[in-house]
């Protein structure tokens, strides 16, 4: 007589798996059926699913709260980047460019520092956008930002105490991260650049569409507004009429 072997569990899981409609009008089963719960006390299937779909609904509430702060946090970015557009657009002078762009990035967007080079050493500013703005060419721009920049992007992240020598030379003991978007269109403007004082504020893999977004209309207002600069164009003109 033959030893009768019986099934083993990979078997009966196999066999489960062809038969998923098994314990259909077996509800005795599945009240019968005990699962290990890791709390330490023994628990029905039907206990375990319940479990695991409360668990599952937290985990959605918990992403959909995620989600819904983030869409908040876009609205309140996209309302002050809105007013700080209109400012620009509506800016009928380089000061009074300058002016709204520090003050929104400043008031509005509670930037710790901001840094703005403009690539023109004839541009003579006066009163407090005088020790907020410098003025420079282009070529005297520090070797590491230039680096930094060559690609013609924007980036963010933690910087180099010499790139932040160069750019917040009042602060850079305590910019711990910065943003800076290069200034270019139709020919180099200059260099925007946002710092704070928090090391995490401005991570390297932070999306820099903002950024981006305000250099773009900023370098489209300077190359407009500098083109009318009285003092620039009268200089611009006598260097003209020396060199010919």
């Amino acid at each position: 007589m033959s030893e009768q072997k019986g099934l083993t569990g990979d078997q009966v899981a196999a066999w489960l798996r062809d038969h998923t409609d098994f314990f259909q009008g077996r509800q005795e089963l599945l009240e019968l059926l005990q699962l290990p719960d890791p709390r330490g006390n023994a628990v029905s299937l039907l206990e375990r699913q319940a479990q695991i779909l409360r668990e599952r609904n937290q985990g959605l509430r918990e992403r959909l709260n995620s989600l819904l702060a983030v869409a908040r946090d876009n609205d309140v970015l996209f309302e002050k980047t809105r007013r700080l557009v209109l400012s620009l657009v509506e800016a009928r002078s380089a000061e009074q460019l300058f002016t709204a762009l520090l003050r929104s990035l400043k008031q509005d967007f509670g930037a710790d520092a901001v840094s703005l080079l403009i690539y023109d050493r004839d541009l003579d500013l006066t009163g407090e956008l005088r020790s907020q703005i410098r003025c420079l060419a282009a070529a005297d721009l520090h070797e590491a930002l230039q680096l930094l920049l060559r690609n013609g992007k924007a980036i963010c992240g933690v910087l180099r105490q010499v790139e932040l020598d160069e750019l917040f030379p009042q602060q850079a003991d305590r910019v711990a991260s910065a943003a800076m978007v290069p200034l270019a269109w139709q020919g180099e403007q200059g260099l925007l650049a946002i710092g704070s004082f928090d090391a995490h504020h401005f991570r390297s893999s932070l999306g820099t569409l903002f950024i981006t977004h305000i250099g773009d209309i900023l370098s489209r207002r300077l190359h407009e507004l500098l083109r009318r600069y009285p003092q620039l164009e009268a200089r611009r003109h006598v260097t003209r009429g020396t060199s010919e």
